[in-house]
């Protein structure tokens, strides 16, 4: 997000756009298919468990994942700490202060140790992953921009730019809700197999 008062730059976001939702729409379902492809649907959702090779290569694996969850969780819960923030810090002091940046941190940690602690009490967390990102960062990315773009354009945009959009938001509804079902489907399932804190 910009933070200043110039002109957007709209001709090197629509780059990034067209890119992202061309090429990175490309990979973002290549990875999953080819491993569906390799290791067919048997295969456990920790995936490290299931590579032979060197124990380095397991190391670097959980490494990475557990880095890109404390920086993903750091990203995606801002709104979170900002609450907890404004709710615990002294707001008349600067948050540079030695008592606000303990606070800080303690607030901080507190809350990735909780989430831990939630996501290691139910061993198929990752369900409940897939259903949030079904029902809301499917349409998010792909149905709300174009529903945005035919409010707005549509009555003075091209045919083929209405039809575009009008195909991403049918066809990524339908991919939300299939999904979506697909999620609490597999919640069900894992609810009747797993216990709390089961090491499956």
């Amino acid at each position: 997000m910009k933070s200043t008062l110039r002109k957007p730059a709209v001709t090197n976001m629509r780059k990034a756009l067209y890119v992202q939702f061309s090429g990175g729409i490309l990979f973002s379902y290549a990875v999953p298919m080819m491993g569906y492809w390799a290791y067919g649907s048997k295969v456990s959702e920790n995936l490290p468990n299931e590579l032979n090779g060197p124990k380095w290569a397991k190391v670097l694996i959980n490494a990475a994942v557990f880095v890109q969850s404390i920086v993903s969780q750091h990203m995606f819960v801002a709104p979170i700490h900002e609450a907890l923030d404004t709710k615990f810090f002294k707001l008349d002091k600067s948050m540079n202060l030695k008592e606000n940046l303990k606070r800080r941190f303690f607030l901080r940690a507190f809350f990735f140790i909780a989430n831990t602690f939630v996501t290691l009490a139910i061993p198929f967390m990752g369900d409940f992953v897939n259903l949030f990102g079904s029902f809301s960062l499917v349409p998010l990315t792909f149905v709300f921009p174009s529903m945005i773009f035919i409010k707005i354009k549509g009555k003075t945009a091209r045919p083929e730019k209405n039809l575009w959009h009008w195909f991403n938001i049918i066809i990524f509804s339908l991919l939300a809700v299939v999904t979506t079902i697909a999620a609490v489907r597999l919640i069900f399932n894992n609810v009747q197999k797993y216990n709390f804190f089961a090491d499956r």
